[in-house]
């Protein structure tokens, strides 16, 4: 049938479909005859949609009842289901919630493998060729419409900018075009027996009487096998070529294609032995959480487990007790580096039935993982917040290790939070979700404190092993100092000493990458600004340039100054590549280490160079937050924390609260042997109230001392919050827009007399980062004590300025539960 064959067949079977474009809504179509045993919930679809053809998502099948003239599907595109109906409702409630449309959220959980390339062609039309004659001959109009004539069908190489100017003047026609999919299984070349009992016979009865030497073993192997990669036998058996042919030819064997997993090449950095006994402490949580499996309802539970406590092996041990129970399991960790080491540790004591997933992963890779989970393969998913959507039946246990992370917030669409969504993908398939922290957030102990989730406690290290001894060092001591004082306290510096003179490890923890900071003009006072965002270039001494952490441009040093042309520049702060300078000129005959972004660009990178660690070839390792995470390395007996003020310093009322944790997280890698652990916090801040908290381990001041602030001020977890972000190309306009919004805000709220009330707008006012990727940002915040009122006054704004926002060039982003306020 043509793409625009309606059905008028009431009693032909409906599907309610999802495309990925930005609309809110979902739409019907029927299924023809000939495709009725093809689909399934959880398969795309081919459907014609406002005289296009897109790729859709299958939700639910119904009768079409008295729906009459329905489209009909053109083809469907999968020969099985990429996620099965339990998974809907729950991608329903992200896209409700998050104010994302359905289909889009859907494509963005998919592995980009399943999506075809798309690509625009164009057609010269008779104006066109027209045009290209009367043109100048040099002009760049004439030589793209040359171009076009002469390459019907290809991907034009212009911008989509110059293709609808074309278009509007009737000189070209665009058309889109689907290119092969971007990836799917990886196929293999098998052998194996055509005729198993003809080939054990033929070997039985000529066992002395082949001739090649090997030639026996050789059909032997694959005798005793269901098929072998050609791969394989060629790499054993010199001979495997000819063999394979010979025998083929013979009829005794075949070959095929079938599809192979790819190696993941992941590891374990010396899997840690299961203790034979539990703690008491681990003992009584874990009998918790078990009789949440056994009621096979929906429970949430927060473990406050301090660094050290042994949660790792409770998630181990609730993990094989789900699966015995037939069931399926989730353990999201914040990291793809702390999910390899994961992974490795759990392989080592589940098997096979284990994957992993996350954005670190190829397309195929993500494809493959992907589709083993969805065929009931895998048992549990080990891997970063994508690996939520795992596309499970019979979920069991959701367990989310380090529960406060930032990371667990996404900031792209959709904007999701991860822990939070855990939950309710918990709730709506009665599956018991485990938020494990060592320092939870605040939000989630609230939570706790209020009923939410039933709270579980291992407040001793494993051993009765004690905390690590924290020093704080005054700074502000040292300032006017050298250099090299400022960035390494005498104080440091004399631990580093000694803990290197008794064969023990350290880390040094600084949240800031690159080698300088910042170059300021001594004469104006002006620094070297990234010219697409807002902020200031940083240097790294490796590639020798400056670098925007934003946007990523880069251009190399300059001596003279771009505003006043003086050549008075000097660098100021320093980061990581700066520090780890350093500390090889303190110690010349030790090896150093440095883990961030930059260090750890190529895939493996960050696996490989904690295994060097864990092997105690590397004595000081230097990082940013990345090595704050659960790992146990328990040779290192001194942390340090470089600058522990750094993010004091953010604009964000959770400030207080990611220091806290992060010192916390980073002083947890101390001690963790035989021996105790020190931890000394470099900060001008002293008597702040988080590190003070941190310097104590007391976990249970800050929150109290957290949460009078926070209910004093109406924040979250008092309230729900959005960001309404406005960015645009236009300084001026996005600044006029972000005002006009803000008044339709206040006169809507003044239309709802009663409601109206119960939320409050704050803003609207330039973001802290005003410009980035080269849009200009203004930001509103709105609160409110009620989630199902926030999102209807969110829909209503939306509704009312979508039409101007798109005329005046101004994109609007509602970020639901933000935790980025720059």
């Amino acid at each position: 049938m043509s793409a625009s064959s309606y059905s008028t067949h009431k009693d032909q079977l409906c599907l309610k479909v999802a495309v990925p474009l930005p609309v809110r809504e979902t739409f019907h179509y029927a299924v023809p005859g000939e495709l009725r045993e093809k689909v399934k919930v959880g398969c795309r679809v081919r459907v014609d949609f406002r005289n296009r053809e897109v790729d859709g998502y299958v939700l639910e099948e119904q009768p079409a009842g008295r729906r009459e003239n329905l489209k009909e599907i053109l083809k469907v595109l999968d020969p099985e289901p990429v996620f099965h109906d339990s998974l809907v409702p729950f991608l329903t409630w992200m896209a409700d919630y998050y104010l994302c449309p359905i289909g889009r959220l859907i494509r963005s959980v998919l592995p980009s493998a399943l999506s075809q390339r798309a690509y625009k062609t164009a057609r010269i039309t008779e104006k066109g060729e027209k045009a290209s004659g009367l043109l100048p001959a040099d002009s760049e109009e004439r030589k793209w419409l040359i171009w076009v004539k002469e390459n019907p069908g290809r991907k034009i190489p212009f911008s989509a900018g110059k293709a609808r100017s074309f278009e509007r003047e009737g000189w070209i026609v665009v058309d889109e075009k689907r290119g092969s999919r971007r990836a799917g299984p990886l196929m293999r070349k098998f052998v194996r027996p055509h005729d198993r009992d003809g080939l054990k016979a033929l070997l039985k009865e000529k066992r002395q009487s082949f001739k090649a030497a090997n030639e026996f073993q050789f059909l032997e192997t694959l005798s005793n096998s269901r098929g072998i990669p050609l791969k394989d036998l060629l790499s054993r058996f010199s001979n495997g070529a000819y063999l394979v042919r010979k025998w083929k030819d013979r009829g005794f064997l075949e070959t095929y294609t079938a599809p192979v997993p790819r190696n993941l090449d992941g590891g374990s950095l010396f899997p840690p032995p299961a203790p034979f006994d539990l703690y008491e402490q681990q003992e009584r949580v874990l009998s918790a959480i078990e009789r949440g499996l056994d009621r096979r309802v929906f429970m949430s539970y927060l473990l406050h487990g301090i660094t050290g406590s042994g949660k790792t092996e409770v998630y181990c041990r609730a993990i094989e007790y789900a699966i015995r129970q037939g069931r399926k399991a989730i353990l999201m960790v914040p990291e793809i580096a702390l999910a390899v080491y994961m992974e490795g540790i759990f392989r080592s004591r589940i098997g096979d039935r284990i994957a992993m997933y996350h954005s670190g992963l190829s397309e195929g890779e993500r494809y493959d993982q992907w589709m083993r989970i969805a065929r009931g393969e895998v048992d549990l998913v080990v891997g970063a917040r994508s690996a939520l959507f795992s596309p499970f039946q019979n979920l069991g246990l959701i367990i989310v290790d380090e529960e406060h992370d930032l990371s667990y917030k996404q900031e792209e669409a959709p904007r999701y939070q991860a822990r939070d969504a855990a939950v309710v993908r918990g709730k709506l398939e009665k599956a018991v979700v485990l938020l494990g922290s060592g320092t939870p957030s605040v939000q989630s102990f609230y939570n706790a404190h209020t009923g939410r989730y039933t709270l579980l406690s291992m407040p001793d290290r494993v051993e009765k092993r004690p905390m690590p001894e924290v020093r704080i060092v005054d700074m502000k001591k040292f300032s006017g100092a050298g250099e090299k004082d400022e960035i390494i306290s005498p104080v440091l510096k004399t631990a580093l000493d000694n803990v290197l003179a008794s064969g023990k490890q350290a880390m040094l923890f600084l949240n800031r990458r690159g080698f300088h900071r910042i170059y300021l003009c001594r004469s104006c006072g002006r620094s070297l600004r990234c010219p697409n965002c807002d902020l200031a270039l940083i240097y790294h001494l490796k590639q020798n340039r400056l670098v925007c952490h934003y946007c990523g441009f880069y251009q190399e040093l300059r001596s003279d100054c771009p505003s006043c042309g003086s050549l008075g520049l000097k660098p100021y702060g320093f980061g990581t590549e700066r520090l780890e300078e350093i500390l090889q000129a303190l110690y010349p005959d030790r090896c150093i280490a440095r883990m961030d972004r930059d260090s750890t660009r190529k895939k493996h990178q960050t696996f490989q160079m904690l295994k060097k660690f864990s092997r105690r070839e590397v004595d000081i390792l230097v990082g940013t937050q990345m090595i704050t995470k659960g790992y146990d390395f328990p040779n290192v007996t001194l942390v340090g924390v470089i600058g522990a003020d750094f993010s004091l310093g953010f604009p964000d009322f959770r400030a207080g609260e990611r220091t806290f944790q992060l010192l916390s997280q980073v002083a947890g890698r101390a001690g963790r042997g035989d021996q105790r652990g020190q931890v000394i916090v470099q900060t001008f801040n002293p008597d702040h109230y988080a590190i003070a908290a941190a310097k104590e381990h007391d976990y249970h001041g800050f929150f109290e001392k957290e949460k009078e602030l926070r209910e004093q001020l109406g924040y979250p977890p008092f309230s729900f919050m959005a960001c309404l972000r406005l960015q645009g190309n236009n300084k001026k306009r996005t600044a006029e827009m972000a005002g006009w919004v803000a008044r339709t805000m206040s006169s809507l709220l003044k239309s709802w007399p009663k409601r109206g009330k119960e939320i409050h707008v704050l803003g609207p006012v330039e973001a802290p980062l005003s410009k980035i990727r080269g849009k200009y940002r203004w930001q509103i915040f709105v609160r409110s004590r009620k989630t199902w009122l926030l999102h209807a006054f969110l829909e209503r704004v939306e509704n009312l300025c979508e039409k101007k926002l798109n005329q005046a060039g101004v994109q609007l982003v509602i970020d639901i539960d933000p935790y980025q306020m720059l």
